[in-house]
């Protein structure tokens, strides 16, 4: 690859054509202005799209407030849940009082129960022993019976004893008729003790199973408490989560928006910038275009090839991206130097698709020759050396405009030169010498 030569930007016209250089100093200047320009974004951003992200903001900023509201309905409800279990537990320490009770009266029923059973068989042993006692009396009395009391009396030594005797006897009887007074006494004593038992060890087992049902249902109430608080603490543990997630995409979102519109704000003051050196680029094309019209039709002269190189494709032929071909290809190695074909005022200078250096033919170059004449050259070097010309600038010929580059649609590096007339492409070779 060659080295680039020297280029300066004093070019004059060539010797024996008069040119009013002061008339077209601005025309240089404006050139300049419009040469600065720079690509914009690579993605433009519209009105739409940030509106549309600001309704997905307010979408998000509904979501946040239903999530709140929920998380506001949960807190309520657990607080509700929280007062009732606090009146379960008023209830259960009432319950547990009621227990404590329960359980102090089955003490005091089941020593009843104990004392009884004690007296009753104290009882029982009494009664035995009466009984005996009463039998051996029975078995006296028996004996006794078999005399009558008239025989008791003649067989007494006197007559005091005798009445001795019968009172003896009546004494006797008398006690038996008693003692067995007190052993019915005793017998009915027993079933009362008995029956009083009995209504003891019922209550003994209503206390029981009063004691199990009151533990039971205060278990499963509790139960079922915790239960409900631990399941509205985990949905308010996930609205809350709901909320950190929509408040961390309403963050985003306003992020993008933010930055949607700086994008949009740099866009706009780019667009802008381009318009003005738009509107500076063609004012000094048109100052240029009416300088060569003052100049006259016949003002360009014999036109030199712009490049040495192998001729790839002719005017009129066809390539993958152009048929019919509308110019010719010269290629060169990249870095060759491309110098204009004749004198003239450099009309556009830049990538035709700005801020796309792959589309269409890439970084170029166009110089007006006459009021009719123009040259275009494509495919230059935009990066390591770009055109060393601005719009509006003269040039003469044989004056570097641009190196060999690989910009546009192009399989290799290359010149694709066409010569216009009137807006019209025309074979090069037609003026090529």
């Amino acid at each position: 690859m060659s080295e680039p030569p020297d280029v300066t930007h004093s070019h004059l016209w060539r010797p024996g054509r008069p040119i009013n250089r002061r008339a077209l100093l601005g025309v240089s200047l404006l050139g300049a202005a419009a040469v600065a320009t720079t690509p914009l974004l690579a993605q433009s951003v519209t009105e739409e799209e940030i509106e549309a992200t600001e309704e997905e903001i307010e979408r998000v900023d509904s979501d946040i407030r239903a999530a709140e509201a929920l998380v506001a309905a949960s807190i309520a409800r657990e607080s509700t849940l929280q007062q009732q279990l606090a009146v379960i537990d008023r209830d259960r320490y009432l319950a547990a009082e009621r227990l404590l009770q329960v359980k102090r009266e089955l003490e005091t029923v089941e020593l009843e129960v104990f004392d009884i059973n004690q007296s009753i068989g104290d009882l029982n042993v009494a009664l035995a022993s009466e009984t005996s006692v009463l039998e051996r009396k029975a078995r006296s009395l028996y004996k006794a019976g078999r005399t009558t009391l008239l025989e008791q009396v003649l067989a007494a030594d006197s007559f005091a004893s005798a009445l001795d005797r019968a009172a003896s006897l009546e004494r006797l009887l008398a006690r038996g008729v008693a003692d067995i007074g007190q052993l019915r006494l005793r017998r009915g004593e027993i079933q009362l003790r008995t029956a009083d038992l009995t209504a003891r060890l019922d209550r003994q087992q209503e206390l029981q199973a009063e004691a199990q049902s009151i533990e039971a249902e205060l278990a499963r109430r509790s139960e079922e408490q915790r239960d409900l608080i631990f399941n509205v603490q985990q949905e308010q543990a996930e609205r809350q989560e709901d909320v950190r997630a929509f408040e961390r995409e309403s963050e985003a979102i306003a992020y993008r928006v933010r930055l949607l519109r700086d994008i949009r704000e740099r866009e706009l003051v780019e667009l802008e910038r381009r318009r003005r050196a738009a509107e500076a680029l063609e004012q000094a094309q048109r100052l240029a275009r009416d300088e060569i019209r003052q100049q006259g039709a016949s003002a360009a002269g014999p036109y030199i090839w712009p490049l040495l190189g192998l001729i790839t494709t002719e005017y009129g032929g066809c390539t993958f991206g152009q048929c019919p071909h509308l110019g010719m290809d010269i290629a060169a190695s990249s870095g060759t130097p491309i110098v204009a074909a004749n004198d003239g005022v450099v009309l556009a200078a830049g990538l035709v698709v700005p801020g796309d250096r792959r589309a269409s033919y890439g970084m170029i170059v166009i110089i007006a020759h006459s009021e009719t004449e123009e040259t275009l050259y494509a495919h230059l070097d935009d990066l390591t050396w770009p055109p060393p010309v601005a719009p509006g600038q003269f040039v003469s010929r044989g004056q570097t405009i641009g190196f060999v580059g690989l910009t546009g649609w192009t399989t290799g590096p290359h010149l694709h030169l066409e010569y216009r007339v009137g807006g019209a492409a025309s074979d090069p070779r037609r003026v090529l010498v």
